[in-house]
């Protein structure tokens, strides 16, 4: 049986096949006559996390070095009495701005924590290509493919986030009409009968049973079929799926940086309308120190 890797993201969508790795790691199985693959989660790695978790450390990095130099600025020039009104707004606004800062800082780190020990990675499969065990069971190549956000999702959801996704609007329909033939198809009985635990005289019962009925085990999507379904799969579902999972990543990466961004706007407003701090309260140089190393 074979198996197929569904590597999807943000850049790329890739579909392969993949054979037993045949060397001494692997055991060789007198029973069935060739050698046992490795563990199907070792296809996949951890690169979307791990890029999203260095990225989050690099921002806080970049943060710390600003709140250095905005403590250098305010340790040269806090402890002096400004008059100018404008020199003072300014530095209200680092000293202000630094508090927060520090406060994100650490804030950022403890979420790259709560991202490492909660993002958890579910190697899902749909079955395909359903044939005979010597046994009398069923047997079935699988597309194998890799989540973060969520877990393995059913074809429900499969079909709500293409629908919700997809490019062309225009192609979604709210009825699929007599036997559903104004919609696309997804065939569904093999996946079905495999999580079923059902023999192979099942499977061919029901394949042979779509001599007289067509329809027979398919899953309409509402998709029309006008035109032609241009090879709709169950690959087309699964590849946006994957598509907006490892999308999620690119969106705390946006949100981390919009909310210091929108944090900081705030603050140099309430400063610039705040007729309070038009004039500069000097600070020891202790008292800077202090602050600093809170």
């Amino acid at each position: 049986m074979m198996k197929t890797i569904v590597q999807g993201g943000i850049d790329k969508s890739m579909v392969y096949n993949v054979e037993p790795v045949e060397n001494q790691l692997n055991d060789w199985d007198p029973e069935r006559g060739f050698y046992e693959d490795y563990d199907i989660k070792n296809y996949f790695n951890d690169e979307r996390l791990e890029t999203t978790l260095w990225v989050i450390n690099s921002l806080n990095v970049a943060l710390l070095m600003h709140c250095i130099c905005q403590y250098n600025y305010m340790f040269k020039n806090g402890s002096k009495k400004i008059t100018n009104r404008y020199e003072s707004k300014k530095i209200n606004a680092m000293y202000y701005t630094y508090l927060f800062n520090r406060v994100y800082s650490l804030g950022l780190i403890l979420y790259a924590m709560y991202v490492f020990c909660t993002f958890e990675k579910h190697i899902c499969q749909w079955h395909y290509g359903c044939e005979s065990t010597e046994s009398g069971g069923l047997t079935a190549s699988a597309y194998y493919y890799s989540v973060y956000n969520s877990e393995c999702p059913d074809l429900d959801k499969l079909e709500e986030n293409y629908l919700d996704n997809q490019p062309g609007r225009g192609a979604e329909v709210d009825s699929c009409g007599h036997n559903n033939n104004e919609c696309c198809k997804i065939d569904i009985v093999c996946e079905g009968y495999i999580q079923e635990n059902r023999p192979y005289e099942s499977f061919n019962n029901t394949i042979n049973y779509r001599l007289m009925h067509p329809e027979r085990g398919y899953r309409p999507i509402h998709i029309t079929s006008r035109g032609g379904c241009g090879g709709f799969t169950i690959l087309n579902l699964i590849s946006s799926y994957l598509y907006n999972d490892h999308l999620v990543f690119l969106f705390i990466l946006i949100s981390i940086i919009l909310i210091w961004f929108i944090a900081n706007m705030i603050i140099l407003s309430i400063v610039i309308v705040n007729k309070n701090l038009d004039t500069w309260t000097p600070l020891s140089t202790e008292d800077i120190t202090l602050r600093g190393s809170a």
